[in-house]
């Protein structure tokens, strides 16, 4: 009878220390997975990608300047479809040329401002998303008309277009004291009593632009942008975010969406109206569009068609059906007559602007000469990125092989022992209904879960803990294998949510997980208190001993 009683109890302990260690190594990898979910965005950015540690293709083609000053409009946000039934747009239109240009992926804002202004796309710029936080230190448009002697301004109502291209400029030593990797741009915006804006008040970086206005107040753009074209900046970079903010609030095909957009086309005439088209251009351009039902970042065709107008001085009326954003630095820097940006992947659209044969012949010869450099050099970092991500796909898939199969022998071991056990019945609703769940949440609601109940018994319980974290976590540590970073290129847009959806699955998992093993155990605690209670019933489990 001693013996008897003593079984019971030593396999009690068993099961029990058996939760507790699931219990354990699931918030242990639940968080994990899911710092690693909430970071992979971030892990995306490169701040040093290969093409700023070359010296800018700057040589000069010797084109003439064709148009006094430039105005760069970007509207954010603005769809291609959209844009149209808007009165100065549509104006502009008939006085120039109507285009459909094509944004680049991933189609948000930095990396496209980026593409704009510097003419490198996302993936070999390495900003990839809106978290990208250090300055860009491509060579841009600004750099080039500084370059050119010419001067550059922006207004905006969005403030990180100055802050993404600051520039170092050093003490009088030439020493810089901030490296350019260690400043937060998003952190000096958000607080100006930060440790790095506090570090830096003495100019040892300057904005690229010579003068550079945010004015997020109401009538402010309009206010700026009229000083702005009334001074003498011969390149003028515009950027107004209202139709952006509208289009994630309530989606392109909304009320809300085109009332922006006249909004804003109507802040744009009050700016441009008094611009000399016979002696200056205007083009204007979005970074990307937006869903029907708001949002931007993928390959949709109305996220990634987006309007592109040119109209005035040194404009040649001509139609193209091939422009993108990064042809449009080189081509404004054409009308200016200075060299395009030295790292740029992009080409002068050289049939919209009015230069003489020979003259567009030194433009395709300087293109020409610039993407050999620039192309070259981002295909012999991407070679190298590769083999290194082989290698490191390799050793990390052999880990996760590893950890999968030490898991199967611990759980072997642990069932062979009688504390945890795997009942295919319960199995069968209980892992397929969470994960059925979870995705479906996940489509609907934007990656909310809820957190599910699972079945009663101690036992059970953990086969089911062990069985959804390997379910969860085998294609998370599979993915970690397959995807290394830093990341040289950017996933597709489908594997792009999928990564961190699968690594907060894991999250997710571990939290069910936790939760069940949890509630098991003051469950088994309560009733192995209320057995010992003298006189209190007990529920039988099996065929009763006569003894």
């Amino acid at each position: 009878m001693e013996q008897s009683a003593t079984k019971p109890s030593a396999q009690t302990a068993r099961v029990v220390a058996a939760a507790v260690t699931l219990l354990l190594l699931g918030s242990v990898g639940g968080f994990q997975a899911g710092r690693a979910g909430a970071s992979f965005m971030r892990d995306l950015e490169i701040n040093q990608p290969a093409l700023a540690n070359i010296a800018p293709w700057t040589d000069d083609p010797k084109t003439p300047r064709l148009a006094r000053r430039v105005f760069l409009v970007i509207v954010d946000g603005l769809r291609y479809d959209h844009s149209y039934q808007l009165s100065f747009l549509d104006e502009l239109r008939r006085k120039g040329v109507d285009l459909e240009a094509q944004s680049h992926y991933p189609s948000w804002s930095r990396p496209n401002y980026v593409s704009i202004l510097t003419g490198v796309p996302p993936i070999p710029s390495g900003v990839r998303t809106n978290l990208h936080y250090t300055p860009v230190l491509l060579d841009s448009l600004m750099d080039r008309a500084r370059a050119a002697g010419l001067r550059c301004a922006t207004v905006t109502d969005h403030a990180v277009l100055p802050s993404l291209f600051l520039r170092p400029v050093g003490d009088a030593t030439g020493r810089v004291a901030i490296a350019p990797d260690e400043l937060d741009i998003d952190v000096m915006q958000e607080d100006p009593e930060s440790k790095t804006a506090r570090r830096a008040p003495d100019a040892m970086y300057r904005t690229a632009f010579h003068d550079a206005r945010y004015v997020p107040w109401p009538g402010g753009f309009v206010e700026a942008g009229t000083a702005l074209v009334e001074a003498d900046y011969e390149l003028v970079v515009l950027l107004v975010s209202t139709v952006d903010i509208a289009g994630h609030a309530h989606g392109a095909d909304s009320e809300e969406y085109l009332e922006a957009t006249q909004v804003a086309d109507h802040a744009l005439a009050r700016v441009l109206s008094k611009v000399d088209l016979s002696q200056d251009a205007i083009i204007v351009v979005a970074d990307h569009g937006h869903t029907d039902r708001g949002g931007h970042g993928g390959t949709e065709p109305e996220v990634l068609s987006v309007p592109f107008i040119l109209a005035g001085a040194g404009i040649a009326n001509h139609t193209i059906y091939d422009a993108r954003l990064i042809d449009v630095a080189p081509t404004v820097a054409a009308l200016l007559g200075f060299p395009a940006p030295g790292h740029g992947l992009g080409r002068t659209l050289v049939d919209l602007v009015m230069l003489d044969p020979d003259a567009r012949q030194r433009r395709i010869d300087a293109d020409r000469l610039r993407l050999l450099a620039t192309t070259s050099t981002v295909a012999i970092s991407e070679a190298r990125a590769e083999a290194e991500l082989l290698e490191d796909r390799a050793l990390r898939i052999l880990f996760v092989i590893g950890g999968a199969a030490l898991a199967i022998v611990l759980a072997v071991l642990l069932i062979r022992r009688r504390v945890l056990r795997l009942d295919i019945r319960v199995l069968a609703v209980a892992i397929p209904a969470f994960f059925l769940v979870y995705y479906t949440l996940i489509g609907t609601l934007g990656q909310r879960f809820s957190p599910s109940l699972l079945p009663a018994r101690l036992a059970a319980a953990n086969g089911i803990a062990w069985t959804g974290l390997m379910l969860s976590m085998i294609p998370a540590g599979l993915l970690w294998a397959y995807f290394p970073g830093p990341f040289v290129g950017v996933p597709g847009p489908k594997t792009l949510v999928m990564i961190p959806a699968v690594q907060l699955t894991v999250a997710a998992t571990a939290i069910d997980v936790a939760l069940v093993l949890v509630i098991e155990l003051i469950v088994f605690a309560a009733r192995s208190r209320f057995r010992n209670v003298p006189g209190a019933m007990t529920e039988p489990s099996g065929p009763q001993s006569t003894v």
